[in-house]
């Protein structure tokens, strides 16, 4: 019931404060809820996109195979054997920058399949995000940006990330 009240009151602001007019659907007049979901060709559009695929980078549906521990020759595994035969090989991935601080160009960030466009609204699934340590620094591109690096496999690791980029730069 709380959620529900929220809405309507977050609708009935959004609508007071012209949200209408960003690209957010309203559906049925001023004072009814809105949709997250960005109306076709609004400004709005580009959230939540994918990483475009790039020829000869890592597939995110593979990275995402990642998950729940396995047993796997006796061992018990986070990674399908496709996933742990990359472990330490040099990997191109195509992604969104999330850095930890402002500026123009940083050494460690996240890359993710999705834009990360706002705190809550964060990748659930963290197998589609990858922690990257830069062998130099990376400029900030609120576009996909293509980074080369030796993929880690956090397997025994205390970090709820699957993956690392170690030495990464830009390709």
């Amino acid at each position: 019931m709380l959620r529900r009240q929220f809405l309507s009151r977050f609708s009935v602001s959004a609508a007071a404060a012209g949200l209408a007019g960003t690209g957010f659907v309203c559906a049925g007049g001023d004072a009814a809820a809105i949709s997250l979901e960005p109306a076709e060709g609004s400004v709005l559009a580009h959230l939540r996109q994918d990483a475009p695929a790039v020829d000869g980078a890592l597939d995110w549906d593979l990275l995402a195979q990642a998950g729940e521990a396995r047993f796997q020759g006796g061992t018990v595994s986070r990674f399908p054997a496709a996933l742990q035969s990359l472990d330490g090989q040099e990997v191109a991935i195509s992604g969104y920058m999330m850095p930890f601080r402002d500026g123009k160009t940083h050494k460690e960030f996240l890359l993710g399949a999705l834009q990360f466009h706002c705190p809550s609204c964060m990748i659930g699934d963290l197998s589609r995000i990858v922690a990257v340590k830069a062998a130099e620094p990376v400029a900030y591109a609120e576009q996909p940006v293509l980074v080369r690096g030796t993929l880690r496999l956090l397997e025994s690791e205390q970090s709820p990330l699957f993956y690392r980029l170690d030495a990464a730069r830009s390709a």
